[in-house]
């Protein structure tokens, strides 16, 4: 009896593999992108004021604030300006959680399906 794999069985466990590192991954490269990118952009755009605390290992946290005209005018922005980098990453923790715990959820709705499916086939 041979011990190897199906080609169908490897490629279910990479696509498994890849999934989970979606799910893990792509939340953290928004949040690096965000923060080291997009947000230092737009506080330029909009004149805003950088204000930083803390002088830990991990640096500072990071968060603008603008003038009462801009925030008026752009309040979206503004209040996407004004939470802090450790704010975002809380947040894109939570999203990670969330696409796990759907991403267990689905695999064990499809699981239960197929063994349900398997069931009625193979009744005698």
């Amino acid at each position: 009896m041979s011990t190897s794999k199906s080609s169908a069985q490897r490629r279910a466990e990479r696509l498994d593999t890849l999934g989970f590192m979606a799910c893990l991954v792509g939340p953290l490269a928004v949040g690096v992108i965000l923060n080291a990118l997009v947000r230092p952009w737009l506080a330029s755009l909009l004149g805003a004021e950088r204000h930083a605390s803390g002088n830990g290992v991990r640096g500072q946290d990071v968060w603008w604030t603008v003038d009462a005209a801009t925030a008026i005018e752009h309040p979206f922005l503004s209040g996407f300006l004004a939470m802090s980098h450790g704010l975002i990453a809380m947040y894109l923790l939570g999203v990670i959680v969330l696409a796990l715990l759907i991403r267990w959820a689905v695999k064990r709705v499809r699981r239960y399906v197929s063994e349900k499916h398997a069931s009625k086939r193979y009744k005698v």
